[in-house]
């Protein structure tokens, strides 16, 4: 089957249903009764083993059905919710992101190990509690069976004289040795997965001296259905066909007590021991067809996934039959072609204004009226064009929940996090830039801002911090919002760290309000965190954060209060394709200032420029705004006096200037072309635009001229 066509739908189907696992176990871990959120969870992983098994990718389709089986284990009450189980289920979901990731970067899907998790998970449907942070010691196990002598065949209990010695001297000591033949389902897919569960098992209840064949042999798949162990325990037989047979897909384990004084001779397959039907760990399993009575054991264990199998087809069924109509209504479009959609969109908005200027020039009365017609159309076609690309914020905020879960329980702190505004749009673009700007905010939140629990209560405040994610339209941006109740930052701590960074001197700092003190935290390689960590505090944090939303054409800003809290707000433009913008003349030259910058424009005399402080600067409605003249900034040649003074006034976050220009040509729709890589250096441009009568115009960077 050519699989490649399918790539794209299985990877982004794959991400839905990881992020669908990842809500669903934080809603379980709050709500551990709650049937529908388990059955979800089944639905979402059997969804998932399905498609990666239609696609052939047989570690993630092994992974998601050991989970499937725990799922189903817990959705049948065999097993009750705990939080080493939790605990191992997200460790899963983490394993099966980065498999996918894998697969998307062309790269093996099996580069992460995944039989630790795969044991654990076959322990947790054993009814045994684990620890999802301890290393497995399967590994080390492995290693002196590696390194035995292989036997010379399957079958043959062939020792050596130390091998025999080990085995007397362990059955001094009340130990006995056990020889274990394991035979795996004809429709196995991973039996070198499989061996290792079942080493990984015996290790529990004993010590693997040996294995046939060698534990290499074992990894690489070269055995045909069945091997043999030598294990030194203290466990019954029974216990050990038991252990070994919670494996799923593992038909038969045959046991008998070594003899260690018998000479050794070559024999075929041992038959089941007289004491076998005595040991079946599961009496009252329903009767199967089977070898022995061990083997019965099978497929009563592995029967919860076998049985989920309708009730999942039933479950995903409803789902889908809830959904069906939504589905049918929606297409999965690549970005790239939203792209090319959009640059199509703009080179018409640029011939519908160079028409405009050609039925003006020659008074065209019918083209200017068709021209009227065309404009209406071609507005609400941009308009359906923008809504297409935008998409929720959902789309970033929902990986957050587990994010702050993690490192709320790396910190020992109790924190809540509140989410707002989740359906808000922003263009897809500026989406997928401002995810990690929006996580080093959290973890600054999670890290610094909210105390130590027994800090708060000795403060007066709640045990739990709380920690707030919100997001909502402010005219044609969007502003998101991270706040915390958690101790704040003190501006005076801020003025001694950055005059002992050197970045300030002592004056520089004593003249600066709270405000602007606290404003330093964005400046490259400040930090004021006493130690590093590995939630933040390395010193490249808020400057990056600052970086990334200012290339969105964006603004970051700090509200903070001693012991109050703080709230981070970035305000972000809509869209960066297709804006509204004024068009200003500097001497012969044409730029474009983006509206959503502008204050005001006003028309000055040359005399009511002052000079404060070696800067000039003009008072507006009682207020001192600093000028900068433009022909001076932008090297333009001068060519002639101009008869008029223009300052447009702009604004990015708080702080605020007077652009000087020659003329204002008006307010017109622009559509940003990026640079290219030959004028990355240029920080004072966010981009350029072709006009209405085929000349470029360069769109002024207002965050960066005002810095």
């Amino acid at each position: 089957m050519e699989t490649n066509q399918y790539m794209e739908m299985f990877l982004d189907e794959s991400h839905e249903h990881l992020q669908s696992l990842n809500d669903g176990l934080l809603g379980l871990e709050d709500n551990a009764e709650d049937l529908s959120i388990l059955n979800e969870i089944f639905r979402n992983a059997h969804t998932l083993k399905g498609m990666s098994a239609t696609m052939g990718y047989n570690k993630i389709a092994e992974l998601t059905h050991e989970m499937e089986d725990v799922l189903d284990a817990l959705r049948k009450e065999q097993i009750k919710i705990r939080e080493d189980i939790i605990d191992t289920l997200f460790k899963c979901v983490d394993s099966l992101e980065q498999m996918i990731d894998n697969v998307a970067n062309g790269d093996p899907e099996d580069l992460i190990d995944v039989s630790d998790l795969v044991s654990k998970l076959s322990a947790i449907l054993s009814g045994k509690t684990v620890a999802p942070d301890a290393a497995a010691p399967a590994a080390a196990a492995a290693a002196p069976a590696a390194a035995a002598p292989a036997a010379p065949a399957a079958g043959a209990l062939d020792l050596t004289d130390t091998e025999r010695s080990v085995i007397k001297e362990a059955q001094s000591t009340g130990m006995r040795g056990v020889h274990l033949t394991v035979t795996l389902a004809e429709s196995c897919l991973l039996k070198s997965a499989r061996s290792y569960m079942v080493m990984n098992a015996l290790d529990e209840i004993g010590e693997v001296i040996k294995s046939i064949p060698a534990a290499e042999e074992l990894e690489q798949e070269k055995f045909d259905r069945s091997f043999e162990v030598i294990l030194i325990t203290p466990a019954e037989e029974a216990a050990v066909q038991e252990a070994v047979m919670n494996i799923s897909e593992v038909e038969k384990a045959e046991t008998d007590i070594i003899d260690p004084d018998a000479k050794p001779a070559p024999a075929p397959a041992p038959a089941p021991a007289p004491a076998q039907p005595a040991a079946a760990p599961a009496a009252n399993a329903p009767a199967q067809p089977a070898t022995t009575s061990a083997a019965a054991n099978a497929p009563a264990d592995h029967k919860p996934a076998a049985a989920a199998k309708p009730a999942a087809t039933a479950a995903s069924g409803g789902a889908a039959g809830g959904k069906k109509s939504h589905a049918s209504q929606s297409v999965r479009v690549d970005i790239d072609k939203l792209d090319t959609l959009m640059n199509l969109m703009g080179e018409l908005v640029v011939n519908k204004v160079r028409l405009e200027q050609i039925g003006q020039t020659h008074r065209l009365s019918e083209l200017t009226e068709t021209l009227e017609q065309m404009d209406r159309v071609t507005t609400d076609l941009q308009n359906i064009v923008m809504k297409v690309r935008m998409v929720p914020v959902s789309q970033v905020f929902n990986r957050f929940p587990r994010m702050v879960r993690d490192v709320t329980k790396e910190l020992n702190k109790e924190i809540n996090l509140t989410i707002e505004g989740e359906d808000t749009e922003l263009d897809r673009t500026v989406i997928d830039e401002i995810g990690d700007p929006i996580m080093h905010l959290l973890r600054n939140s999670l890290d610094h801002g909210v105390e130590m629990p027994d800090d708060r209560v000795a403060k007066g405040k709640p045990r739990v911090g709380e920690v707030g994610l919100i997001a909502r339209h402010e005219g044609n941006n969007v502003v998101i919002m991270v706040t915390d109740d958690g101790k704040g930052i003190d501006a005076d701590v801020i003025r001694k760290k950055a005059v002992e960074k050197g970045l300030f001197s002592q004056e520089e700092v004593d003249k600066m309000d709270d405000a602007d003190a606290v404003r330093i935290i964005f400046l490259p390689g400040f930090s004021t965190a006493e130690k590093i960590s590995d939630i933040s505090g390395r010193g490249v944090g808020m400057d990056v954060v600052r970086s990334k939303i200012e290339s969105l054409s964006g603004h970051v800003d700090v509200e903070t209060h001693v012991n109050e809290g703080s709230v981070f707000k970035i305000k972000l433009p809509l869209t960066l394709a297709i804006i509204q913008a004024m068009l200003v003349k500097v001497q012969e030259e044409v730029y474009a200032i983006p509206l959503g910058s502008i204050d005001s424009t006003i028309n000055i005399q040359p005399e009511e420029i002052k000079t404060i402080q070696n800067r000039e600067v003009i008072v507006l409605r009682g207020e001192i705004i600093p000028i900068i003249r433009m022909e001076q900034t932008l090297f333009v040649p001068h060519v002639k006096d101009s008869d008029e003074t223009f300052v447009v006034v702009v604004h990015a976050g708080e702080a605020k200037a007077g652009l000087v220009v020659d003329k204002l040509i008006g307010q017109q729709e622009i559509v940003i072309k990026t640079l290219g890589n030959l004028f990355m250096g240029l920080k004072m441009f966010s981009g350029a635009t072709v006009l209405g009568d085929g000349r470029v115009a360069l769109i002024l960077d207002v965050a960066t001229m005002l810095q």
